[in-house]
């Protein structure tokens, strides 16, 4: 009977749009935790009203991510010891350099021998860096921190404030006093132009900063070290950085006042994402 089958079939997946009690609504967020706001609602939700995270896993392998982090523990111990890289011989940089590589790198090593191809990996782009970091000099800009804690506090409509914080990889000075905010990243010059557009993290940096010449990427993924700016002059990156603080204070309003976080569904999302299974994309009907 096919009446029979209709009426005792299983309703349709629908998408879901949860809705968050005032209460719940948090008031501080990561830059990483607005960046996944707006990538989708519904992972935020997940992330950071939910407080769900991946499962804790034994890897038998270096991920991605693992190798990042040690790039960025190498490059910070170099820079702290040596700031001024025209201090410096080719030789005495690339030697002082390849030891913060090898003390880095020595934990992961030792616990699994193939951390040994990462750090392989990394050796062979050390004398592009040192050259892109003499050109970094040359233009006027020269180390000065680096994994910089920093927040600030918006006023919401309904009286209550959001606190926007994060941790900025490395910032550069100039003689005039600028500053300009680096964000390392393990990928190709390509992939991260791909998404600039899209992108919010380095404008939400320069938002909580206050004021910045520059804000960038450098990809470290390239045979050459690529510098990747996420706006052509200042006045651009501020316009931009003051246009995510009107985003953001705009999203909380509404959240406070009780919009919906659906799973936009973006395939480019919910490839990483961790919380697929939960918003049960896959069975939607589209």
């Amino acid at each position: 009977d096919v009446a029979a089958e209709v009426a005792t079939a299983p309703a349709r997946t629908q998408a879901v749009s949860p809705h968050v009690p005032r209460e719940r609504v948090p008031q501080r967020v990561s830059v990483s935790g607005y960046a996944s706001l707006v990538a989708c609602p519904y992972r935020f939700f997940v992330r950071h009203v939910l407080r769900l995270g991946e499962v804790d896993e034994v890897s038998e392998a270096m991920e991605k991510s693992d190798y990042g982090a040690l790039v960025h523990q190498v490059l910070e111990r170099f820079h702290a010891a040596h700031p001024r890289l025209s201090a410096l011989s080719d030789g005495e940089a690339l030697a002082a350099l390849q030891e913060g590589v090898e003390a880095v790198f020595a934990p992961a090593v030792e616990e699994n021998f193939l951390a040994t191809g990462w750090r392989l990996r990394w050796n062979k782009r050390l004398p592009a860096y040192l050259a892109w970091q003499r050109q970094r000099e040359a233009a006027g800009w020269c180390w000065s921190r680096a994994e910089t804690k920093v927040a600030r506090a918006f006023a919401l409509a309904d009286g209550s404030a959001l606190e926007l914080y994060g941790r900025i990889d490395r910032t550069d000075v100039r003689g005039d006093g600028e500053e300009a905010l680096i964000d390392y990243k393990t990928q190709t010059a390509k992939a991260i132009r791909d998404r600039l557009d899209n992108d919010v993290q380095l404008p939400a940096y320069a938002l909580i900063h206050g004021h910045a010449g520059e804000a960038a990427y450098v990809a470290l993924d390239d045979e050459a070290i690529i510098t990747v700016s996420c706006s052509e002059t200042a006045d651009a990156l501020m316009e931009g950085a003051a246009a995510q603080g009107r985003r953001l204070v705009a999203a909380f309003d509404a959240l406070r006042a009780g919009a919906a976080l659906p799973a936009h569904g973006a395939e480019s999302v919910c490839q990483w994402c961790e919380g697929r299974g939960v918003c049960r994309r896959d069975y939607v009907d589209r």
